[in-house]
C-alpha cells in the first residue's frame, strides 16, 4: 500500500485482524498516543475500532502479500508493518520466519522493520538464521527499534545491535526528550509527535541527535518536528499541522540521508 511516510516507499501491513482492522500491544511511553490505533478507531480506514490493549483477537497472515515480494521487478523500500509489532509477543514464531522467507525470496526488495521488541526480534532472527545456515541478515532486510526517550535507548539500542544485519536503525519518534545515543547504528530517523494534544518536542532534541549522527558518520532523516513544535521554550509554528515541510525545518535540520546499501 502507498504511504505517506517519508522514509519508506510502502506499508505491507502482512498481520491483520480476522474479519478487518488491526491490533497492537502498547509497551512504553512513546505507545500513548499511538497513530495507528487512533487509525484503527476508524471504520472509514478499515479500522475495526478495538484499543490496543488486553488480549489479542483472532488474527490473520497475509500470505499472498509475502509471495508477491519475490515477483515485484520495480526496487521498493517496504515498512513492514506500520500498524502493529510483527515481532510482539501475540504473533507466532512461525509467521515471522514465514515473513523473512518471503523477503529472501525478493532480493530486489528492501524491507523496514521496525519494533519496540528488539529481545523478540533477536531470538526470532537468531533462530531463522540457524535454521537457513546463515550467519547475517541478507543485506535487504534492515531491522530497527523504536527509542523515545532516554530509558528506551538504553535498553533497546544494545539488543538491536547483537542482531547480525548490515542496516540497523532507529526511530527516534515520537521524539519525547534529549538522548544520548552513546553507540549509533547506520541510520537514525527522527522527528517529533504529530497529532491532536501532542506532546512538545523541543528542536534542541533534533538538533543533538543530528550533531551525534554527523560527528559519527551516521546518516540521519529528519522526518517532522511535530504538531507541538519548541525551540527556546517557546512554541515554534509551521503551516504543516505536524511539522513536517522541511521548507519549514531550521535549515541546519533539513537532512534526509538515507543508508547506502550495497546487496548481496
Amino acid at each position: 500500500m502507498s504511504t505517506n511516510i517519508e522514509w519508506t516507499d510502502q506499508t505491507d501491513n502482512i498481520i491483520r485482524v480476522k474479519g478487518g482492522g488491526w491490533w497492537c500491544q502498547k509497551v512504553s511511553e512513546g505507545c500513548a498516543k499511538c497513530y495507528s490505533e487512533k487509525l484503527n478507531q476508524n471504520s472509514f480506514f478499515g479500522g475495526n475500532k478495538l484499543p490496543y490493549s488486553g488480549l489479542a483477537p483472532e488474527l490473520e497472515l497475509d500470505t499472498e502479500t509475502i509471495r508477491k515480494w519475490g515477483f515485484q521487478r520495480k526496487s521498493k523500500n517496504h515498512f513492514v508493518a506500520s500498524m502493529t509489532d510483527v515481532f510482539g509477543e501475540w504473533v507466532p514464531r512461525h509467521w515471522q520466519h514465514e515473513m523473512l522467507d518471503g523477503m529472501f525470496a525478493a532480493p530486489k526488495q528492501t524491507f523496514q522493520i521496525l519494533t519496540k521488541r528488539p529481545e523478540i526480534m533477536l531470538s526470532s532472527m537468531d533462530e531463522w538464521l540457524s535454521c537457513r545456515g546463515l550467519d547475517k541478515l541478507p543485506s535487504n532486510i534492515w531491522v530497527g527499534t523504536s527509542t523515545e526517550n532516554q530509558q528506551t535507548a538504553d535498553k533497546r539500542i544494545p539488543i538491536l545491535l547483537q542482531i547480525p544485519a548490515v542496516v540497523r536503525f532507529l526511530s527516534c519518534e515520537p521524539l519525547l526528550g534529549e538522548i544520548d545515543l552513546k553507540i549509533i547504528p547506520n541510520w537514525v530517523i527522527c522527528g517529533g509527535e504529530s497529532g491532536p494534544n501532542s506532546r512538545p518536542c523541543h528542536i534542541e532534541w533534533i538538533n543533538s541527535i543530528v550533531q551525534q549522527c554527523q560527528q559519527s558518520n551516521t546518516k540521519v532523516f529528519v522526518k517532522q518536528l511535530g504538531a507541538n513544535a519548541k525551540f527556546g521554550g517557546q512554541q515554534f509554528q509551521t503551516r504543516d499541522k505536524k511539522g513536517g515541510d522541511i521548507e519549514e525545518f531550521p535549515e541546519q535540520l533539513r537532512i534526509r540521508e538515507f543508508p547506502v546499501l550495497v546487496r548481496d
